[in-house]
């Protein structure tokens, strides 16, 4: 008796199926992961944000320069804007807020994120940094000619 080595077209098929189930296990998985790093490169930005927060107050002893609008078309300090426009590339809306017209003492910035919906990722200046489910643009909190804190946050 003769033996032909190879494999039947059923263990082929098997084989076939088998890498189908689990690639699309791994598709699935993915959009939540994208979203996840768009809401870390949020983090970042207002992280690097918070750093030149804290520059333009140790140059001027106020936070005057420390402006954009949600669409970036007027960030007042040259720093600000890639940061901005990085917040918004990502699904974010930036708000870099300061409490006064002129001679401001207080700032804060934030965004909500996209993957952790209904939460927002703050920072103010008095170092406070986090993750909040309440929204800083509400009363009494990150609102420009405000006291410019972030709400309680965690990690």
């Amino acid at each position: 008796m003769k033996f032909i080595k190879g494999f039947t077209l059923i263990e082929l098929l098997v084989v076939i199926a088998i890498i189908g189930i689990l690639a699309s296990i791994v598709l699935v998985s993915f959009p939540g992961a994208s979203k996840k790093a768009k809401d870390s490169r949020i983090i970042s930005a207002i992280s690097q944000a918070r750093t030149a927060m804290v520059y333009i107050n140790a140059n001027d002893s106020d936070y005057d320069d420390f402006y954009c609008t949600t669409n970036c078309s007027s960030c007042t300090n040259s720093d600000l804007m890639p940061l901005c426009t990085e917040i918004t590339g990502n699904g974010g809306t930036p708000n870099f807020i300061k409490n006064a017209a002129s001679n401001s003492t207080a700032a804060c910035l934030y965004s909500p994120l996209t993957a952790k919906t209904s939460y927002w990722y703050c920072s103010d200046f008095t170092g406070k940094a986090g993750f909040t489910s309440t929204n800083p643009g509400g009363a009494g909190f990150c609102v420009a000619n405000t006291t410019a804190v972030c709400p309680a946050v965690s990690g």
